[in-house]
């Protein structure tokens, strides 16, 4: 009888163990995500608990993305002291892709010139793991807004018609800046040359300065540039990772939420509503969580959605 007692004591703490090892998420409880849907006609979001690069590649491959031409792989090389995409998650994608990681320049002055950002990028080890191109270190290029809220185009860098197909890999970071840090602003604030971001900060009103907005109009500005950018190019894939991340904002009950996985999605804005959900899902109360949306201007996902950019509502498909 003893031994029995010893052999259930030792399975239960494995258990316990084995359970701690992973977050837990609304998915863990059988839940579904505010915005998961078992709709056929619903795009699907494919998730995987693995954060590594073998994972990102489990579903990456799972969009069957048709690799034409040169490929560019969409990503932030960050500042000084950012914590950013681990470069070690993108070794696997380049080998496959034979990609080029690509940024643009930022408003700030440690990231004014195409210079600065790759000294940074090698920093942060980008240039361990394959080639670097800043798309804005010549020229700028203008794409058409269609049908938008207040932009007329948005803007990046010239070296962006280099490219056939093109994969977003982002670390999404809801508890960040105030704009959303997802796929989104990836491919639209953090693709545009410093003269983009002015316009998006500006809602198109201004190319040459930085302006301190209201959120509706960031919010629009964004869904416009990304309307921009899915004209532009279509060979799109996006990738969010969800890792490990200490909340560097002043919302009310955050925490890190350590490494949730990594989520991919051919659209854009069911891959940043389902990050914002599986992070949201943590806040103690539904009040909370709208606090938390309305201060990181996850409304631009609505917007998004209005402009035919993508829809909010997903499937999500987990792969082992």
């Amino acid at each position: 009888m003893k031994k029995t007692n010893k052999s259930f004591f030792l399975q239960a703490t494995l258990a316990f163990t084995l359970l701690c090892s992973f977050p837990l998420t609304a998915q863990d409880a059988s839940q579904k995500l505010v915005h998961q849907t078992e709709a056929k006609d619903a795009p699907v979001v494919y998730f995987t608990r693995d954060v590594s690069a073998a994972g990102l590649m489990k579903v990456y491959n799972a969009l069957n993305q048709k690799k034409q031409g040169k490929v560019g792989i969409k990503v932030s090389f960050g500042g000084p002291g950012e914590d950013v995409l681990k470069p070690a998650l993108l070794t696997d994608l380049i080998k496959e892709t034979d990609g080029t990681m690509l940024d643009s320049c930022g408003l700030s002055g440690n990231r004014w010139t195409a210079e600065m950002n790759l000294s940074h990028a090698r920093k942060h080890g980008f240039d361990k793991v394959g080639r670097m191109q800043m798309l804005d270190e010549k020229s700028d290029i203008d794409m058409p807004v269609r049908k938008g809220y207040l932009l007329k185009y948005a803007r990046t860098g010239s070296h962006f018609d280099e490219y056939d197909t093109i994969v977003s890999v982002f670390k999404f970071r809801m508890h960040f800046l105030p704009a959303l840090d997802g796929a989104i602003k990836n491919v639209t604030l953090c693709l545009g040359s410093r003269s983009g971001k002015c316009l998006i900060h500006s809602g198109g009103s201004d190319p040459n300065h930085y302006h301190d907005t209201k959120p509706d109009v960031l919010e629009k500005s964004f869904a416009d540039a990304l309307r921009a950018v899915l004209d532009y190019k279509k060979n799109w894939a996006f990738i969010n990772v969800i890792d490990s991340y200490e909340p560097e904002d002043s919302c009310k009950g955050t925490k890190n939420t350590g490494n949730i996985g990594i989520i991919a999605s051919a659209d854009p804005v069911a891959l940043d509503q389902c990050s914002v959900d599986f992070v949201a899902d943590t806040a103690e109360t539904a009040e909370i969580r709208a606090q938390w949306e309305e201060a990181h201007q996850v409304k631009m996902l609505e917007y998004a959605e209005n402009l035919g950019c993508g829809k909010r509502n997903y499937q999500l498909v987990e792969i082992k």
